[in-house]
């Protein structure tokens, strides 16, 4: 059907009310059909390439689901045996050492060898197959669920519209309306022509009629040069839309969906199965993930033996000194998690020798070079135009100076320049027709491995704090703090509108829209929301996921009615919608209504339901602001 409907409307552009031919005419008429082609391919292949990864999603995560929290579970457990393992080694080096915190030392000691002993207890029992007490981190608001993966909204029926648009029309053409004799005879012969119109079941005609009558524009007549600039505006419309849909393209191309999509093709071109072989590299990483738990089991009761013997030896101390001893006491609207965690599980095993080299490096490095690293990487992830606070010499100096106070025995920037690790360099690297130079990775394929390390908490945590850094300084009339203001995305998956927040109380201290390619602070929202730095949540309008990110501690705190005015301010009073008070609710997806005051629980999964009072449904309020979205950026 939209292939008919795209014919029928060129030909009410080309004919309706069409004046003796005119070159200029003839060619903006050319130029509009070249560009409304394009975009119905466009949006065409949009449509496709969507419903093939939403597809692909779904079959991705219920296929793999149970093999990732197999290898969850395994992994969680050695960082478990190895946090015990380090908090033994720690006690037992300071009781050897006989510091002044010994007896503190000591009575740790105490407890801590008992709870290793507790712990082993579990640990024997979670890898013997005997299960754990931890939540799996894949359950949540990023799991998705065979029935929320839909082959996309249904078109409205033509003979809908027809009577749809024909009872719009007749309404602004009633004679009433005239005001004298001749508007009665105009208002009569356009209805005449919307009657013809409907009776021969012409959608077109009657779209582009509404249209021009809802633009105010009562004569069928019109000069050869208003025709031709209303099909030069009509072509630079179409041409933004044009270019929209390209960067959907790019944007659905570049996820993570679509590159596990297309290894997922790559291999079954080659005679493999990319969901069979990661099913049984997951199998073979758990029962790997289960044996070295064990081993570091043993070596946990090694450890938890020296700890005594270490304790005894400062206990014969203490009595033989008397009472002179002293005793003191740490991540798309839409991308599931087991997607993102299979891209990730991909990127590591496509990274080369030197990025995992990196990423390794980074876990163990000091505070000071894990920093300048994740700035060097942050600032060639924001492409050709760098965050603010690092596009000039003394923005990376104000920025150290902010991050010093959490980077232990920190020099100052110039000093520590001067003494760069060897992944890093001062040069300069094209991002497109830009060049940007700078602090860089010395190779473009070390990004990789910074990526890898920041899925450890103490990398991502010290990522948090570096990204934090790079916002605009802005002062708060609200709270009365200044510092770095923190980027959040304040809704996207309808419209998509940017802010700066306050990092103390989260009020808003600006909000735009960026056009085009993004870069500088805004690229960074990705990262802001993996590491934790902003949350996000959402919810459901007839099928559309509509996301609004905040700050974590407001999360927290957030009720159904706080959300709902987040969506009344963003998009119902942005947009010129009226709703009587009351007509909206939050509905879980499993469940009734939800209470207003309560906070929303984490992970939640709700949608937008409308009182019958509303005058409209849950659909017909999201084509309206669909609508009026996009009016905003016509001419």
């Amino acid at each position: 059907m939209g292939d008919s409907r795209a014919r029928s409307l060129r030909a009410a552009l080309v004919h309706v009310g069409r004046p003796p031919p005119d070159p200029a005419i003839v060619a903006a008429e050319a130029r509009l059909r070249a560009v409304l082609d394009e975009v119905t391919a466009l949006d065409l292949e949009v449509e496709a390439l969507s419903a093939a990864l939403a597809r692909f999603a779904g079959a991705y995560e219920r296929s793999l689901r149970e093999a990732f929290q197999e290898v969850q579970a395994a992994e969680r457990l050695v960082r478990r045996i190895q946090t015990l393992s380090d908090r033994l080694a720690a006690i037992e080096g300071a009781l050897r050492a006989d510091a002044p915190a010994a007896n503190a030392a000591r009575r740790a000691g105490d407890s801590a060898v008992a709870a290793a002993a507790a712990r082993a207890a579990r640990a024997r029992g979670l890898a013997a197959g005997r299960g754990g007490e931890d939540a799996e981190p894949g359950a949540g608001p990023d799991e998705v669920d065979e029935a929320d993966v839909e082959e996309g909204a249904a078109l409205e029926p033509e003979e809908l519209a027809l009577k749809r648009l024909h009872r719009s029309l007749a309404r602004l053409l009633h004679p009433d309306l005239a005001r004298d004799e001749g508007a009665r005879g105009r208002l009569g012969e356009l209805m005449a022509r919307v009657n013809a119109a409907y009776e021969a079941g012409d959608l077109a005609t009657l779209e582009l009629m509404a249209e021009r009558l809802g633009a105010g524009e009562l004569d069928p007549d019109v000069s050869p040069e208003e025709r031709r600039a209303h099909l030069e505006k009509r072509a630079a419309a179409l041409e933004r839309i044009r270019l929209a849909l390209e960067r959907e393209r790019e944007r659905l191309l570049g996820s993570d969906t679509a590159r596990l999509l297309a290894e997922s093709r790559r291999r079954e071109q080659a005679g493999g199965d990319l969901l069979a072989e990661t099913r049984a590299e997951l199998a073979e990483e758990a029962r790997a993930a289960y044996a070295d738990a064990l081993a570091r089991l043993e070596r946990v009761g090694t450890a938890a033996r020296a700890v005594a013997r270490a304790r005894t030896a400062v206990m014969t101390k203490i009595v033989r000194r008397g009472p002179t001893g002293a005793r003191r006491t740490f991540d798309p609207l839409a991308e599931g998690g087991l997607v993102r965690m299979g891209a990730a599980r991909l990127d590591r095993q496509r990274a080369t020798p030197a990025a995992r080299e990196l990423a390794r490096r980074l876990e163990e490095a000091e505070p000071v070079e894990a920093a300048l690293t994740l700035l060097a990487f942050f600032a060639e992830e924001a492409g050709g135009r760098a965050p603010d606070a690092i596009a000039r010499a003394e923005g990376w100096a104000a920025t150290w100076e902010r991050l010093r106070p959490v980077l232990p025995e920190a020099q100052e920037l110039p000093r520590v320049l001067g003494r760069l690790p060897r992944h890093l360099v001062l040069g300069a690297r094209a991002h497109g027709d830009e060049l940007v130079a700078g602090v860089q990775l010395a190779e473009p394929e070390l990004l990789a491995g910074v990526q890898i390390a920041l899925e450890r908490e103490g990398v991502a945590a010290l990522g948090r704090e570096v990204l934090a850094a790079l916002g605009p300084e802005e002062a708060c009339e609200g709270c009365g703090a200044e510092g770095p203001a923190r980027h959040l995305l304040r809704t996207r998956g309808l419209d998509e509108r940017h802010g700066l927040a306050c990092a103390g109380c989260g009020a808003i201290l600006r909000s735009y829209w960026r056009y085009g390619e993004l870069d500088g602070l805004e690229a960074l929202a990705p990262h802001a929301l993996r590491l934790g730095l902003v949350a996000e949540v959402t919810i459901q309008l007839a099928g559309t996921a509509i996301g609004f990110q905040l700050l974590p501690a407001q999360r927290e705190a957030l009720t159904a009615a706080a959300l709902l005015r987040r969506f009344a301010d963003l998009y119902l009073v942005a947009y010129d919608v009226e709703l009587e008070a009351g007509a909206t609710s939050l509905v879980a997806a499993r469940g009734g209504a939800l209470p207003m005051s309560a906070p929303l629980p984490a992970g939640a999964r709700v949608r937008l339901a409308l009182d019958p009072s509303a005058g409209m449904t849950a659909e017909a309020l999201l084509d309206l602001l669909r609508h009026r979205i996009e009016r905003r950026f016509r001419p």
